[in-house]
């Protein structure tokens, strides 16, 4: 595995209000760094929100609803080398069982799952954790 250019780390709560100035924080290190892909930041910019809105309103809900001990808070991990970069999502909650959706032919507008379509849509690939409580894209750098 390459060194990073970049990795960073942030935090917030689980809280809808958070999103915007995170995001507005990833990108500004996106911008300082040697990457200068429009596309990506804009495709990453709707990864994100998704991912994002998921973790508050599935994870953290579900944590808080079964009486969780664990820290409510949401992880998020942005790294960047020559050849990718990669933004993970981390919640408290107990994860979901990701392998019953088949993204590629999942309809485009189910009741459930539509942000799962429209990440894996914008993004070059998509990776879970064994129990779905982390979500991590990854687009390529040309």
């Amino acid at each position: 595995m390459q060194k990073p250019e970049l990795e960073k780390e942030f935090t917030i709560g689980c809280q809808a209000a958070e999103i915007t100035p995170l995001l507005k924080k990833v990108l500004q290190e996106i911008e300082s760094s040697s990457l200068k892909a429009e596309e990506i930041k804009f495709n990453l910019e709707l990864a994100a929100r998704e991912m994002l809105a998921n973790a508050i309103e599935h994870g953290c809900a579900l944590a808080a609803e079964n009486g969780s001990r664990v820290e409510m808070k949401i992880r998020i991990e942005l790294k960047i080398t020559e050849k990718e970069l990669s933004f993970k999502v981390s919640d408290p909650g107990p994860g979901f069982a990701w392998q019953k959706y088949n993204l590629e032919t999942m309809p485009r507008f189910e009741e459930k799952g539509r942000g799962l379509k429209m990440i894996y849509q914008v993004a070059d690939q998509i990776k879970f954790n064994s129990c779905g409580n982390q979500i991590t894209v990854i687009f390529k750098v040309n």
